[in-house]
């Protein structure tokens, strides 16, 4: 092995390492186990397969001639270079790791952070504010109502109208703060707070407003003008006696009224419900103070007084009830007020438009101006006792008449006997007085008069029954002379002028029937009609004896 230097050479043993290295090696391979290269090998080293050994005091420990101090240093600068760029090396890495994992995020939010449930994970700001602010506006139109009348929209509302709203702006503050969330501090308190944002959920929630009803009031109340309406009352505005309806009355027109506290309280049930749709508004009628049904009460027909006039009656007699009829058509009377029928009428005279006719004049038919007016006091007196106004004068005739009952007629005559009657309806009396052909004949006339006022109660009415309660007979005939001779001459002559007639005491009653059944009756009046015996003219002028 000649040549070639001994394997122990230059690797740093010392002396007694090396012959001891060399006794071990007898008998096998001369070449010598692979050692471990130590860079350094100084006092009190020993190889790892060496045995430990106590060091004299005085052992000196030599170095190979060969080892240098360079050798060592070198090797420690490699190790120290090794080192630093296996930590530079690692230190790079390091930093690309957490640049790789922060870089995902550098404008946008960290894993599981939230507004309003809304995971924010990747967005950017501007997606995020988009996503919770379009959330927010879906949460507020969630629900709808509209407010309609008959197919007109006035508006719709919804929670934010309602009052329940989110702040925008703070809304906005709440973004910033979640943004925040692994964007500010230095890198290692970004990569903390990314791996702390893995981990676990961070969660914001927006608040919004408590639902108000200030809102719907202030909807309601603008919407109620729509349909406030001040009700019109009816009224009488004219009283035209000619007419067959004598009333011209303005009908009533009722209001209308939005209750909108009732409207109120059934929008915010809905919206707590969340029921959206639509919501029929419904505006309360508001009726009139006076409708035409009350003024139709107070104009109600009383009565009806309507008396023949016999197709006899002379055109001079009918004039004159024409003529009266006429004066008194169309006579308001305020309550309290009294009724006259000379005051109204008139006296009858020929300047006043009257002619002369038969009159009854003490049991008699005499001319007279202004003949045949009893008809017409007679009727108007019928219309008021069964009008159940109060007679206050009234006088029958001396003998019965043609066109009334015993006991329901009333005469008149110049302005000592009159027919009067109080207004004690507690209303306005309106009376109409015609002369007018009798149904179904253009021949035959009659008075008829209605009297207008506050009802008599619902059904009820009134109606004269009279009875004979004695008979009066005629006594003997009555001889009247005629002197002027102008029925007859002669004292055996005799002309009658009246037929005798029976008389009669009647009582009439004042009915009240309600539904067609008499309640109650009333005497009124006890009329005598006197009776009338046979009456004749006889002549005053004795015969000449020689008359046979």
């Amino acid at each position: 092995m000649q040549g070639r230097p001994s394997p122990n050479q230059n690797r740093g043993y010392t002396q007694n390492q090396i012959i001891e290295n060399q006794a071990n090696d007898n008998g096998r391979d001369s070449r010598p186990a692979p050692q471990p290269v130590y860079a350094y090998q100084g006092a009190g080293y020993r190889s790892p397969s060496q045995p430990k050994q106590k060091q004299r005091p005085d052992q000196t420990i030599r170095l190979g001639k060969r080892r240098g101090w360079k050798t060592p240093l070198l090797a420690l600068l490699c190790v120290a270079a090794i080192g630093f760029g296996g930590y530079w090396l690692l230190h790079n890495r390091q930093v690309e790791t957490r640049n790789e994992a922060l870089a995902p995020y550098a404008d946008r939010f960290l894993p599981n952070v939230s507004v309003d449930s809304i995971n924010l994970t990747g967005m950017t700001r501007a997606e995020a504010e988009a996503a919770v602010m379009g959330n927010i506006e879906s949460r507020e139109n969630s629900w709808s109502l509209a407010l309609q009348y008959q197919g007109h929209t006035f508006t719709t509302l919804n929670y934010a109208v309602m009052g329940v709203h989110t702040d925008r702006e703070q809304v906005r503050q709440l973004l910033d703060e979640a943004y925040a969330i692994g964007h500010t501090g230095d890198e290692d308190q970004r990569l903390r707070a990314l791996e702390q944002a893995s981990d676990q959920e961070t969660a914001f929630y927006t608040t919004e407003s408590e639902m108000t009803d200030a809102n719907v009031d202030s909807v309601l109340n603008q919407i109620a003008t729509y349909f406030e309406k001040s009700p019109r009352d009816a009224r009488l505005i004219s009283f035209e006696p000619d007419n067959n309806d004598p009333f011209v009355i303005q009908d009533d027109v009722s209001g209308s009224h939005l209750n909108t506290t009732a409207a109120k309280q059934e929008i915010l049930r809905r919206a707590a419900a969340g029921d959206s749709g639509v919501f029929e508004l419904t505006p309360e009628e508001v009726p009139a103070a006076i409708t035409t049904a009350d003024i139709r009460k107070q104009v109600t027909l009383l009565s009806e007084g309507i008396t023949k006039i016999a197709t006899t009656s002379p055109e001079g007699r009918n004039s004159n009830i024409r003529l009266s009829m006429e004066k008194i058509n169309g006579t308001v009377l305020k309550s309290g007020q009294t009724f006259s029928f000379n005051s109204v009428v008139g006296r009858r005279t020929a300047e006043a438009g009257f002619v002369e006719a038969i009159e009854y004049l003490y049991g008699k038919e005499v001319p007279g101006v202004g003949g045949g007016v009893c008809q017409a006091s007679t009727t108007v007196y019928l219309a008021a006792v069964t009008a159940n106004l109060q007679i206050t004068k009234r006088s029958p005739h001396s003998m019965k008449v043609s066109y009334t009952e015993l006991g329901q007629d009333a005469t008149v005559s110049g302005t000592r006997i009159d027919l009067e009657f109080k207004n004690n309806s507690g209303g306005t009396i309106y009376i109409t007085a015609k002369m007018e052909y009798q149904p179904k004949t253009t021949k035959r006339y009659q008075c008829v008069v209605r009297i207008y006022g506050p009802s008599l109660g619902e059904g009820v009415r009134y109606q004269l029954r009279s009875e004979t309660t004695d008979v009066l007979f005629p006594g003997d005939p009555v001889l009247m002379k005629d002197t002027a001779g102008t029925y007859v001459t002669y004292e055996d002559e005799m002309y009658q002028y009246q037929t005798g007639r029976d008389g009669y005491v009647i009582d009439t009653y004042l009915q009240r029937v309600e539904n067609g059944q008499v309640t109650s009756e009333t005497l009124i009046s006890t009329d005598t009609y006197k009776a009338q015996p046979d009456g004749y003219y006889v002549g005053v002028t004795r015969r000449d004896d020689n008359y046979y």
